[in-house]
């Protein structure tokens, strides 16, 4: 891990209480999916707001393949000097299957890399990774890289969507999230440990 997630946060807000609420992962379609410019802003704008109403101080806004919505978030808290940080991000799809997700690039990451390869060529570009859906194989490979620009920053421990906790047994900064389509039967669960 070439930086650590609180140094990060740090940066992006200043800490005003013992505890930072932070949802890494909220999703938003592609800017291409929207009718138009008013219907895009309309949108970021109502989820910056609900946000800050449900206590947030970080919020990652990713979309696929691309970080231009999350960019605009990242504005338009600036512009309207909104309560809240934004971390621009994209999902990515490795060629072996493992979804990142990548923070602060100013370009999208080019699609056909590896983990290990996705890793490095983000962290060329200032980005910031974690990792999601790994087996215990990608795990085993994974403390392999610990340490280089080959590796993640961080990895998902929980998702609801892909079948609750994963024991992984690595010595990487563990994201919880919850990943849930619905609130019906789920718990608050996104944090760091």
């Amino acid at each position: 891990m070439e930086r650590s997630w609180y140094g990060i946060a740090r940066e992006c807000v200043s800490l005003r209480k013992h505890v930072l609420r932070v949802d890494p992962c909220v999703f938003i379609d592609e800017e291409a999916t929207f009718t138009n410019r008013n219907v895009l802003e309309s949108t970021v704008k109502s989820i910056l707001t609900a946000a800050i109403i449900k206590g947030l101080d970080v919020i990652g806004i990713l979309s696929k393949n691309s970080s231009n919505v999350g960019w605009l978030a990242w504005q338009m808290a600036k512009q309207q000097q909104m309560d809240i940080a934004v971390l621009p991000g994209q999902t990515y799809l490795c060629t072996t299957k493992e979804e990142l997700y990548i923070y602060k690039l100013k370009k999208p990451l080019k699609p056909g890399y590896d983990l290990g390869n996705a890793c490095n060529e983000a962290h060329k570009l200032g980005g910031f990774v974690i990792a999601t859906n790994l087996s215990k194989q990608k795990v085993i490979d994974l403390d392999k890289l610990q340490g280089s620009s080959y590796a993640p920053d961080a990895v998902e421990i929980y998702n609801e969507k892909a079948g609750g906790f994963q024991d992984l047994n690595v010595d990487f900064p563990k994201f919880v999230s919850s990943a849930s389509t619905s609130a019906v039967g789920t718990a608050p669960l996104l944090g760091m440990t």
